[in-house]
């Protein structure tokens, strides 16, 4: 039995996603793990919660001063009731911007405490959508044609000069935000011009790619230096949804069928899985991630769309469910996260920071 600690919710859009992983993670490790909950509110801060019973569906988040929660480096958690405690491993889970993106991961390394997941570059590659590109493209791996715009930009020129560029339909995004958040699609000037005012409400930095007509399809990753993939899902946009956008994910409960595995010859599906093997070294992830890839219909072309290294983690989410597909159930995915983590602490500790 291991002292575990779950951190969930944050400041992130995707706070309530997190809530819904959070209870599936503690539903699976409460039996068998002394579990402590902290919960993160959308100021940032962070609250010692107790254990509920039974279990929801969607963990609530109590914000109490008196339970507020202080690091204590190289020993665990100390809340203000004055009581340390202990903490083995944290499990981060968090989706997004402060929890996602590098920055608990740092918090955590800095504190000495052993965490799942990638760190602190592998989180912030992986979160920053441009960034990661540059890499795959670099390593050779297939990436969809995009330009960037930072800062203050005018939209209605910038939407001309990516059109003449790029060519229409075109996906807008938000370079560091996950959920789809901020994603729109684009079929003329005005509607990207539109698209790109909406996207810089969630980011200074802001993709435009050609929009890929085809198949979506997932592939699920684990491990250190030398990752294992999982056999790909797929993701069908049903209803009215041309993507798999934020409400097809979390608020309409026919936005998409998800299929595991999904229906591919066998030589596209390994292909599929050893780039999404490449792509998460190429990143440095660690422990965990989902590879998203679009499969062009016209050609059969496939293209790295990006990479999610906290991906959703309830019952029904494409990760466990692909894990599951290769012989690996929810309670071995998150036992193996345990393990890892605590092999990467103990290398990190010992690693020489003196000369």
């Amino acid at each position: 039995m291991a002292h575990i600690c779950i951190l969930y919710g944050g400041r992130s859009g995707e706070h309530e996603v997190s809530r819904r992983s959070a209870s599936s993670v503690l539903a699976e490790l409460a039996s068998h793990h002394d579990v402590m909950l902290i919960g993160i509110d959308r100021d940032g801060t962070w609250y010692l919660q107790d254990r509920p019973e039974p279990i929801p569906a969607v963990l609530d988040l109590r914000v109490d001063p008196a339970m507020r929660i202080a690091v204590v480096p190289g020993r665990g958690l100390a809340s203000a009731d004055g009581i340390d405690r202990r903490v083995d491993v944290v499990l981060p889970v968090l989706h997004g911007s402060y929890g996602e993106d590098g920055c608990v991961q740092g918090l955590l390394e800095s504190a000495r405490l052993p965490y799942a997941g990638s760190g602190v570059l592998g989180s912030a590659v992986g979160m920053d959508k441009e960034m990661a590109k540059r890499i795959w493209r670099e390593a050779g791996l297939p990436v969809i044609p995009w330009r960037s715009l930072v800062g203050n930009f005018t939209p209605k020129r910038a939407a001309a000069e990516a059109a003449a560029d790029l060519g229409f339909p075109l996906f807008v995004k938000p370079a560091n935000a996950g959920s789809s958040v901020g994603v729109s699609r684009a079929d003329d000037v005005d509607g990207l011009a539109a698209a790109l005012v909406q996207a810089r409400r969630y980011d200074r930095k802001i993709l435009v790619e050609q929009a890929v007509e085809g198949r979506e399809i997932e592939c699920a990753v684990m491990g250190r230096d030398d990752p294992e993939s999982f056999p790909p899902g797929e993701v069908i946009p049903a209803g009215n949804h041309r993507f798999y956008d934020y409400d097809a994910k979390y608020t309409d409960p026919d936005g998409a069928l998800l299929k595991v595995p999904a229906e591919l010859p066998a030589a596209l599906a390994q292909r599929i899985r050893s780039t999404a093997e490449r792509a998460y070294r190429a990143v440095e992830a660690r422990g965990l991630a989902r590879v998203d890839f679009l499969l062009r219909r016209s050609d059969g072309a496939l293209f790295i769309n990006e990479i999610n290294t906290m991906p959703g983690m309830t019952s029904i989410s494409l990760f466990p469910r692909m894990a599951a597909a290769g012989g690996l159930d929810f309670t071995a995915v998150l036992e193996r996260l345990i393990d890892e983590a605590r092999d990467e602490a103990a290398w990190r500790n010992g690693l020489s920071y003196n000369h």
